[in-house]
């Protein structure tokens, strides 16, 4: 029941964010813009697409090399399932928690399994700001004065500060002891042993080089795929603009508040675009060509996903867990 109410909730919210973006635009204009893009470069994008999911499964099944051996095609398997989960059924069962089962269910290994898949969101995450902190170097004077420069500056802190309290002994050690007081559900246990499982890839310096320089290569092609897309629909907008905008973007539309980031990253997408020459309507057909793009190549982890046994199969494996 809660996870019904909380998918309407973020239904409602994208469908107010989306209604009011659209009540100003140029419906005739928009139109236009979805007609003139390049077919070829709708073309590149889903080829960006599988190409990320080829790459990623690759990084995930270099960490998980570690402590287990899976088929990297099984694997590959698993992540475009993960795909068509976070796309189709983003609140109900989620992409990370059905690729943990299904690691699980090869390897009856639940720490390394969540460790793992910790561990691919995190490399991913730390190209993306470091990808942004470079572009800011030669990017800032075309933010400046615009308030972007301090939300960069947070964001960047922000996540510097938690992979200290990640990585480094002492700092994690202080936020445990603040977490023994809260006792949740013996979340604290859970968490420890976890972090044992992180930990062991401290040592593993070839493992950590090769999951970053997955990243920097998959983050990389997403932005060229904007890119791609973007110039495809007539946008005259630098390239470098995108190595700033879109992780911006990409992490806002992680917030939990609505329908896969849908609404909040075509209004991230309005907001910064067109301060840069883009058009509304450009700005907006890009965001959303770029959703409608991926939700199509997904398709592919629901037919894998039917392959593999679908909901049967995931209900009578959680409930042998």
């Amino acid at each position: 029941m809660k996870n019904i109410i909380t998918t309407l909730v973020k239904v409602c919210v994208s469908g107010v964010i989306m209604y009011v973006l659209f009540r100003n635009l140029d419906l005739d204009a928009l139109w236009e813009t979805f007609a003139s893009v390049n077919p070829l470069s709708v073309a590149f994008v889903a080829f960006v697409f599988l190409s990320v999911q080829a790459i990623a499964s690759y990084r995930w099944s270099v960490i998980l090399r570690k402590d287990v051996r899976v088929p990297y095609s099984r694997l590959l398997s698993i992540y475009f399932i993960g795909l068509f989960f976070n796309n189709f059924l983003p609140t109900m069962v989620g992409g990370d928690l059905i690729k943990g089962y299904y690691l699980y269910k090869h390897s009856r290994k639940g720490d390394v399994a969540l460790a793992s898949i910790f561990m691919d969101r995190y490399a991913g995450f730390t190209a993306l700001m470091c990808i942004t902190a470079l572009a800011l170097i030669p990017g800032y004077p075309l933010i400046a004065g615009t308030g972007l420069p301090g939300f960069f500056v947070l964001l960047i802190g922000g996540f510097v500060f938690m992979s200290m309290v990640i990585w480094i002994g002492p700092l994690h050690s202080w936020a445990m002891r603040i977490l023994n007081k809260v006792h949740f559900y013996g979340i604290n246990k859970k968490i420890d042993t976890f972090y044992k499982v992180l930990m062991s890839y401290k040592s593993h310096y070839g493992i950590l080089y090769r999951i970053f320089a997955c990243s920097v290569v998959i983050q990389g092609g997403v932005i060229i795929g904007y890119y791609v897309l973007g110039s495809g629909l007539g946008m005259e907008v630098p390239v470098g603009y995108y190595f700033l905008f879109i992780p911006l973007t990409t992490a806002i539309s992680m917030l939990p508040i609505s329908l896969s980031g849908l609404g909040i990253r075509e209004g991230a997408f309005i907001f910064l675009f067109t301060m840069i020459g883009a058009s509304k309507e450009q700005a907006i057909a890009l965001s959303l060509l770029w959703f409608a793009t991926g939700v199509f190549v997904s398709i592919i982890g629901g037919v894998e996903y039917v392959r593999m046994g679908g909901r049967k199969a995931v209900e009578e494996g959680m409930a042998r867990k």
